[in-house]
């Protein structure tokens, strides 16, 4: 009687460990709970999440093998909202179905759309939910950065002098130009007075369409370990990131539906020193005619 219990008890917990975790996040109640009615009807446990943010701490606690992310959030920076969207899909390796409705907001949109989410209308939860979830579940599809392209760099102002058409906007800038196929990142490190925290200021464009710029694209600063920064592009495709030096740091940007290209920065340190000495060195004239306002400063394309 005893080996039946024990052997019941056995399976009953292997039972367990086979049923799909499933992270749902979420405010809107309704919608919460049929995704959740839906999810236990066919097995899954289920772990609700009210942002990508506030879901984080429960992807290492939980460790969840999917989740089904409502695209009408809470307020929130967009940096933030990138960041955690960026280390949750990491961690479940795109397993993900965006929810959608007509009144989503349309940047939030176009950032799930560079990681190449499978979208559900909400109104048609019941019907096409699982079907998502079951393969990416049983194939193990993989969503975010599934084409990616590593920036070849094409130009660095501490090694040769600035080409015909652009101009820095102050000796001390470390500026960079890359270029991945049809896109263009234009980059420019610069120190923070008084700390030893580092500015970067880029802007991603088409090469073949002059005036062509990217918006929304999510761009994430990433060490080796994890990513560190995040934010998304203008109307212009600029950005800007604040960030402490750290080794072996790149820009992962999304530049199209499931496409990224991968930008590799200089050692930060070496930008900080090499920046510090041009800016005080006698014989650099001082910067003439840049602006105060950060993008403003921009390089002009000709």
């Amino acid at each position: 009687m005893r080996r039946k219990v024990v052997a019941a008890r056995s399976m009953s917990a292997e039972s367990a460990q086979a049923r799909p975790k499933v992270l749902i996040i979420g405010t809107h109640q309704l919608v919460l709970d049929n995704v959740r009615v839906l999810l236990r009807t066919m097995g899954c446990h289920c772990i609700v999440g009210s942002s990508p943010i506030d879901a984080l701490p429960l992807l290492e606690k939980e460790k969840p093998d999917a989740a089904v992310l409502d695209s009408q959030l809470p307020v929130s920076s967009s940096a933030e909202i990138v960041m955690a969207m960026h280390s949750l899909l990491l961690r479940l390796q795109g397993r993900a179905v965006v929810l959608t409705r007509e009144e989503s907001d349309p940047q939030l949109l176009k950032v799930f759309e560079a990681y190449s989410l499978p979208k559900v209308p909400v109104d048609l939860v019941f019907q096409e939910v699982w079907p998502c979830l079951d393969s990416l579940l049983h194939h193990r599809n993989t969503g975010p950065m599934q084409a990616k392209r590593s920036a070849r760099l094409v130009f660095d102002s501490f090694l040769q002098p600035l080409p015909e058409g652009i101009r820095s906007a102050q000796p001390a800038d470390h500026t960079l130009l890359y270029e991945a196929g049809d896109v263009m990142i234009d980059v420019w490190l610069e120190p923070h007075k008084g700390s030893n925290r580092v500015k970067l200021l880029g802007q991603v464009l088409h090469e073949l369409k002059p005036g062509s710029q990217l918006h929304c694209a999510p761009v994430v600063l990433q060490t080796k370990a994890e990513p560190i920064g995040a934010t998304i592009t203008n109307e212009e495709g600029e950005f800007q990131l604040d960030f402490d030096p750290h080794p072996d740091l790149k820009l992962e940007i999304g530049v199209k539906e499931n496409h990224w290209v991968s930008v590799e920065l200089p050692a930060s340190k070496d930008a900080i020193q090499e920046s510090k000495e041009e800016w005080h060195a006698p014989e650099k004239a001082r910067a003439t005619g840049f602006r105060e306002d950060s993008f403003s400063r921009k390089r002009k394309r000709r």
